[in-house]
């Protein structure tokens, strides 16, 4: 299959929906190139007139067992994989057979309909079981599918709508994204925006909370009916930031007593009518974790579980942003993420989807991950996917 330029992904990383930054994002992604992983080579040893050397394909003798594929298995399912190009790559399919959870498809995955619906069922077919394929398709900027299903609202067109018709258009976006092969959104936005904020412009309810509460449930309940999992973000709600962590750490300054105000009620509707997974946000909240963004610390993953009684699946957002990455791998990300109690790990970047199940796997090895939280997690993502409405493995 003809693929996009291979300059479309670099930008793409970073506009990951929250994954997404915007309509620019859509048309600008770039590609990164696929470089094969370097190869370390050793020095073979002298060999003697009298000894034959050994055949070439002899392996030096290994000093550490591999894991065993349960725990491969394990570290594969709470992660959801960026592609690089249109189809299913011989890594992603490799990665989806053996326990890979699913894909999130960006800007420079998606072209016409059939070839969307040509590379979901490709990922049907190469999984070991029920597959997760997500995108973000917003109310408003950030709207993957443009062109491929019925035009959504604009975030004040929105604003202006009843509850009523805002389910009915959700679940009409549920059919078309299904047909699709679709069966995860990354939406409602439920941030209440109270100023300048780069990150959510044009992609916000509002700031009356009990208003973005009622409008983003009622968008998120008509996904639902449809059969599309629906993951309103970005919990603790950063509709305060001033800076886009896209591409830059944000901090939020509010008081408890003000998030508890403002910044929460959306979610505890939702949490309240149902939701079954959540993106947790990567500012950080002073008032919560002074230290670390909220999608690695495990102050805000328990006030998600404790106080808001969420049991469903915590979802970091992308991986690959700056506001989150400060230097640090996604591998190293991602153990610290587990740690904290997320569940699912967005790795956008096709090329750290190895080094991160790598990462994982050592963890566990050194005990800096307990297997029992890892099995947690794995466990709630595969019952999200076995809950989904299933993908078509073929036409």
């Amino acid at each position: 299959m003809k693929q996009p330029a291979s300059a479309l992904l670099a930008l793409a990383l970073l506009t990951v929906g929250c994954a997404g930054a915007g309509v620019a994002a859509e048309t600008t992604t770039t590609l990164p190139a696929t470089t094969a992983p370097a190869v370390s080579t050793t020095t073979a040893a002298p060999i003697t007139t009298t000894v034959p050397p050994p055949p070439s394909t002899t392996a030096p003798p290994s000093t550490t067992a591999p894991p065993p594929p349960e725990v491969l298995g394990l570290a594969r399912a709470v992660m959801l994989v960026g592609l690089a190009g249109w189809g299913i790559d011989e890594g992603t399919a490799a990665h989806l057979a053996a326990g890979g959870s699913g894909i999130i498809l960006l800007a420079p995955n998606i072209g016409s309909g059939a070839q969307v619906r040509s590379l979901t069922a490709e990922a049907a077919c190469a999984a070991a079981g029920p597959v997760l394929v997500a995108v973000d398709q917003e109310l408003g900027a950030v709207a993957r599918l443009r062109g491929l299903v019925t035009p959504l609202p604009t975030a004040a067109e929105a604003r202006e709508m009843t509850p009523l018709e805002l389910e009915i258009t959700g679940q009409l976006l549920g059919d078309e994204m299904l047909a699709l092969g679709i069966n995860v959104d990354f939406a409602p936005v439920l941030d209440v925006v109270t100023g300048p904020n780069p990150a959510l412009e044009g992609r916000h309810l509002g700031d009356d909370p009990a208003a973005v509460a009622e409008l983003g449930t009622a968008f998120w309940r008509g996904l639902e009916q449809a059969g599309v999992i629906a993951v309103p973000k970005h919990f603790p709600g950063h509709g305060r930031t001033a800076a886009d962590p896209h591409f830059a750490a944000v901090r939020i300054t509010a008081t408890l007593d003000d998030l508890r105000a403002v910044d929460f009620p959306p979610f505890h509707t939702v949490f309240a009518a149902g939701a079954r997974a959540v993106m947790i946000g990567h500012p950080v909240y002073e008032a919560l974790d002074p230290d670390l963004p909220a999608s690695l610390s495990p102050a805000v993953l328990r006030l998600l579980r404790d106080e808001f009684g969420f049991a469903g699946v915590a979802i970091t957002d992308s991986l690959s942003m700056a506001g989150v990455a400060d230097g640090r791998s996604a591998g190293r990300l991602a153990v610290q993420a587990l740690v904290a109690g997320e569940d699912l790990l967005l790795v956008v970047d096709p090329n750290e989807v190895e080094p991160t199940v790598s990462a994982i796997v050592a963890a566990l090895a050194t005990g800096d991950l307990a297997r029992s939280r890892l099995e947690e997690a794995a466990s709630r993502v595969r019952a999200l996917a076995a809950a989904a409405a299933p993908v078509r493995c073929g036409a």
